[in-house]
């Protein structure tokens, strides 16, 4: 009944102060609908259930470099099955190895599908049953017999029309005749973006295979295990096969990750919880706004709780009541701050393209459902009592005498004034870190699209082409379907040059291979590891690559010439450091058989392939015709928006093979844009709130002022009676506000001096001393309160001596 009463007195109050009301609820609003927005994300990415039954007891196993924490990744299948043979914590290992295939005939244009070459007791071990259909059996895995395919719900749905006569069906996949025999339940995609299964025909050879990292493998812990147990083992058997085979994993060790990690990804989890913590920084900005509110409030109650408290009212009680007004602001800022966050989602969904989408795992469950309206509930509560109960307590012992006499002036008392500064303050902290981290991350991203500058990616198109061993088994095949296409597309009008590699900058594969160096004995202490290029046309032209030294390739690089190599200057440095032009030196491909050894006649300058390298990577470029491969990457440079050539790039490709389909269509300005994606989105919200958080704390300080020059009437009436000047007036106004900021700003500036080297850390690009940042931000902010001080400080200029001094 009390809290009936305290309710209905509460709305009674707050009607009475609707501009205090407005204020508070609005600032409550905005704190309130950016958290939950953000909430809702974090939510569906990080915590709400993945399709996959008991995923607390799915654990995937990865490779680690002991040396390099950044370093892990896919397994050697030699290694995978002398795990699953050592370790006793789990069961059968699922395996699989990730890649892409063409996929042909009825159902629509020919596409590249992301498939999963998965081991026959795939879906046993995830626990999952196709909705239709069956899952594949033994024996399916075996070379000639693995012909079969399992489709995803949307695969099936998107170019079958959900037809379940597709059982039994052929379909046309990398040029070769498989039998549809099931689909995948709705929203099952482990791993991720998985559009089809086929079965993981493993040679003799492949089993026995050491070298190829190229398979993922994960399994069951058995009841009663947990993950450290199993860590500890991989750790045992990591050690033991390096001591067994010291020449491929002397520096191999294995861990295990969650299922929902491995799913998620550590960046995807790093971005979320950077916005989450950013939001809440918000949020606790509006709270203490609020809380300012309500003290300045409390001075004109100060009669009212005097006398509630001469009647027998206990402080507990005080407190209560005015901790439950503080509570109604707060839900009703809630509510009006639902609005805000699905209008918040909406531009968080919108700025998603869809070709990423499906590698973010939890994007399209992203919704105002009724978990984050309970957590908009909770916050409120918590936001309620946050906000009010110091300033409730503060305000619960006036002085009855002073407060009760008829006419008194009331002051919130030097305590009170103190307990607001303090909360400013805070509020400007906050503010601080907010802006610093947003301008970091801001400069961050500027650094990485300045390397690519030089590059012109806007008026670039890139696509991928994958052929088939099947139809290009024999590389004469493989030549003359590259010279046709890159013929034809060099004809294209608008087009200025035409050229292909085996990866361009930016796009979300590469090739990698360790060499040997004529001459120099192999050290597995010291492997020789750079990129593996091949390229075809004026690539080098293309990109303004430059040429440090020698040559590039010319016609006479063909097929039969001599191998010939170009390298670039950060692998001559590193590898030959006691020769930075080595040209002449004889290099070729380890452990791979019949491959020639190939001359450097060439150094190009460096350029990224990546937003997230610290730096250029080595690279190794060779004559696509001297060793032809299956995939290209194609680069167009076209007279203006590189997007209008897209339709003429794509019907040079069907005039090329009519079933050949066409990949990653995109300019190279959005290859870039989409590989930064995480880190625009980060850098681009906390932007806004470091915004929001701008202009709440210039807010908390204009309120505080003007409620402190409100106070100090009597005070300033009698300075200026005595002849102080209005300058004195203004500066002693100006100085209180002021130091108040300052406090702020300096506390400020120490955490976002510990936050800039946690980001300089985890993101490369993201300057810890940056001059711009630490000095631009605080005079900002400075000139913005100052500005909000100089309103009120003006105004106690203006105070009439006479009717000061008749306040009494």
């Amino acid at each position: 009944m009390t809290l009936a009463n305290d309710l209905r007195y509460g709305v009674r109050a707050l009607r009475k102060s609707p501009g205090f009301a407005l204020t508070a609820v609005i600032t409550m609003a905005l704190g309130m609908g950016a958290t939950t927005a953000i909430f809702s994300v974090c939510d569906a990415m990080l915590w709400k259930p993945v399709p996959v039954p008991h995923l607390e007891t799915l654990v995937t196993i990865l490779e680690r470099n002991p040396e390099n924490p950044h370093d892990f990744g896919s397994l050697a299948p030699a290694d995978v099955r002398d795990i699953e043979g050592q370790a006793a914590s789990v069961g059968p290992f699922a395996i699989w190895q990730q890649g892409l295939a063409n996929i042909a005939g009825p159902g629509g244009e020919p596409e590249r599908v992301t498939q999963y070459l998965v081991s026959t007791n795939f879906f046993d071990v995830i626990g999952v049953l196709p909705a239709i259909g069956q899952a594949f059996r033994e024996g399916q895995n075996e070379p000639g017999n693995e012909r079969v395919v399992l489709l995803s719900d949307a695969l099936w749905k998107r170019r079958y029309g959900g037809e379940a006569s597709i059982i039994g069906q052929k379909i046309r996949l990398d040029d070769e005749d498989y039998i549809v025999i099931g689909v995948a339940p709705p929203k099952f995609a482990f791993p991720k973006a998985a559009e089809l299964w086929t079965p993981y025909a493993w040679s003799p050879a492949d089993r026995a295979n050491r070298r190829a990292r190229n398979c993922f493998a994960a399994a069951r812990l058995k009841p009663g295990r947990t993950v450290p147990e199993f860590v500890a083992e991989l750790e045992g058997i990591g050690a033991r096969l390096a001591a067994q085979y010291p020449e491929t994993n002397r520096i191999r060790r294995f861990m295990a990750w969650d299922a929902h990690r491995f799913l998620v990804g550590d960046f995807n989890r790093l971005y979320s919880q950077m916005l989450l913590y950013s939001v809440l920084f918000v949020l606790l900005i509006a709270c203490v706004n609020v809380a300012n509110l309500q003290f300045a409030r409390a001075t004109g109650r100060m009669r009212e709780v005097a006398l509630r408290t001469a009647l027998g009212a206990s402080r507990g009680q005080i407190v209560a009541q005015l901790v439950t007004e503080s509570v109604l602001l707060s839900l009703a800022g809630a509510v009006l701050g639902l609005a805000v966050a699905e209008w918040g989602l909406e531009l968080i969904r919108s700025g998603m393209p869809p070709e990423v989408e499906r590698y973010v795992v939890g994007w399209r469950e992203i919704a105002l459902d009724a978990r984050a309206m309970l957590f908009t509930f909770l916050a409120a509560l918590v936001s309620g009592l946050l906000a009010g109960l110091f300033p409730a307590w503060q305000s619960s012992r006036p002085n009855l005498a002073l407060a009760l006499r008829d006419g008194a002036r009331t002051s919130s008392g030097r305590g009170r004034r103190r307990a607001r500064g303090i909360l400013v303050a805070a509020e400007v902290a906050l503010a601080v870190v907010l802006l610093i981290g947003a301008s970091l991350m801001a400069r961050g991203f500027g650094t990485m699209v300045a390397s690519a500058t030089r590059l012109e990616p806007s008026t670039v198109l890139t696509f991928r082409v994958a052929l088939t061993a099947t139809k290009y088994a024999k590389s004469y095949q493989r030549l003359d379907f590259y010279n046709q296409l890159l013929q034809r597309t060099a004809a294209i009008p608008g087009v200025k040059r035409a050229a292909a590699a085996s990866f361009v900058p930016y796009a979300d594969h590469s090739n990698g291979a360790g060499y040997l160096i004529d001459g120099r004995p192999d050290d597995p202490a010291r492997p020789v590891e750079a990129g593996y290029q091949a390229i075809v046309g004026d690539y080098f032209s293309l990109l303004h690559i430059p040429l440090r030294a020698g040559r590039f390739f010319d016609s006479h690089d063909g097929p039969y010439a001599p191998h010939v190599a170009v390298i670039t200057e950060r692998m001559a440095r590193r590898y030959w450091p006691d020769d930075p032009l080595p040209i002449g030196r004889k290099i070729r491909v380890k452990n791979e058989k019949d491959v020639q050894w190939m001359t450097i006649v060439g150094i190009a300058g460096d350029i990224l392939y990546d937003t997230l390298e610290r730096g250029p990577r080595p690279i190794l470029y060779f004559p696509y015709q001297q060793s032809p491969t299956l995939w290209m990457d194609f680069a167009l440079r076209t007279n203006g928006d590189p997007n209008r050539y897209a339709a003429a790039a794509i019907a040079a490709v069907r005039a090329t093979d009519p079933e050949q389909p066409v990949n990653e269509i995109r300019s190279l300005d959005v290859l870039i844009h989409d590989q930064a994606l995480g880190i625009i989105y980060v850098a681009v919200l906390m932007a806004v709130f470091g915004a929001l958080a701008l202009v709440l704390a210039c807010v908390g300080v204009y309120g505080v002022m003007s409620y402190l020059v409100q106070e100090q009437t009597h005070e300033i009436g009698i300075r200026m009676a005595l002849g102080a000047p209005r300058d004195l007036v203004m500066r002693m106004v100006f100085r209180r506000g002021m130091l108040t900021t300052l406090l702020g700003l300096a506390t400020g500036l120490a955490f976002s001096a510990v936050l800039a080297r946690l980001l300089q850390d985890l993101i490369w690009g993201v300057p810890a001393h940056d001059a711009v940042t630490f000095f631009g931000i605080p005079l900002a902010l400075v000139a913005a309160a100052a500005l909000a001080i100089f309103i009120p400080a003006r105004r106690a200029t203006r105070i009439d001596p006479v009717i000061a001094l008749r306040y009494d």
